[in-house]
């Protein structure tokens, strides 16, 4: 699935869509699509992860804090935080995972 395809399908829907774009060993991209007001549900990062916004803003929140992330930004997601995020406007971003 294209990012094109992702952002117009997470349009369609009131849950994330989540797709993987590129995987090689040792990593991993992940690109998440997400209409405004949708949220992804409280999880851990698996590893090492970078979130990468590509189009729109997003609230990444954890237990202690929000961060409000727009396009361009980029985040390193603390290991073994529980954490949630939500598309405070129609949003695409990209996260850059490590094994």
């Amino acid at each position: 699935m294209t990012l094109h395809e992702i952002e117009k399908k997470s349009l369609q829907t009131e849950a994330p869509v989540v797709e993987a774009i590129f995987k090689a060993e040792g990593s991993k991209v992940i690109a998440i699509g997400m209409k405004r007001g949708v949220v992804l549900h409280k999880h851990t990062a698996p590893s090492k992860a970078k979130l990468l916004v590509i189009k729109g803003e997003i609230d990444f929140n954890t237990e202690n804090q929000s961060k409000r992330l727009a396009l361009y930004d980029t985040y390193d997601i603390p290991l073994e935080v529980t954490h949630s995020v939500e598309a405070y406007e129609d949003a695409l971003f990209l996260l850059l995972l490590e094994s």
